[in-house]
């Protein structure tokens, strides 16, 4: 077996080390890439969820009918007040989503939503509260037999 020369072990003393500065960037970029993957589906998620409450919210707020005229055949309008209130009560039996709600033409009711996701990991590298929204619009239509009137 060959010894070592000291100039061999110079040469092999200056390398001493590289593989942990590597190891440490890998590390760390994978961890980043892992907070990132963590923390785009925790939005998408938030995002969904304010959309989903949008929609149960118009929904809410569209089977507030004027009862007089949809029973004669008349048509089936909202009852603004009743239906705007409707879908804020909805709103307000969740926690950490805000929103509007608005009637137009007595028979479309459109609700929208706001909330915030807050990073996991991402927060370590500076950023803060992720913004998300919701929007539904719910029009009432009269059918008889299966066919809009």
């Amino acid at each position: 077996m060959p010894r070592a020369t000291p100039h061999r072990l110079r040469r092999l003393d200056r390398e001493r080390g590289s593989v942990t500065i590597w190891m440490i960037t890998s590390a760390t970029a994978m961890i980043l890439l892992a907070g990132l993957a963590v923390d785009v589906g925790g939005q998408v998620h938030a995002k969904q969820r304010a959309q989903d409450i949008a929609v149960e919210a118009a929904r809410a707020g569209g089977q507030q009918l004027q009862a007089p005229a949809a029973v004669r055949g008349q048509g089936a309008v909202a009852d603004p007040g009743q239906a705007i209130a409707a879908a804020r009560n909805y709103l307000a039996g969740t926690s950490d989503v805000t929103g509007t709600a608005s009637v137009s033409g007595g028979n479309t009711i459109t609700v929208n939503t706001t909330s915030t996701y807050e990073p996991k990991f991402l927060s370590i590298i500076g950023i803060g509260s992720l913004a998300v929204s919701g929007h539904a619009r719910v029009q009432i239509t009269r059918a008889v037999g299966g066919v809009a009137r």
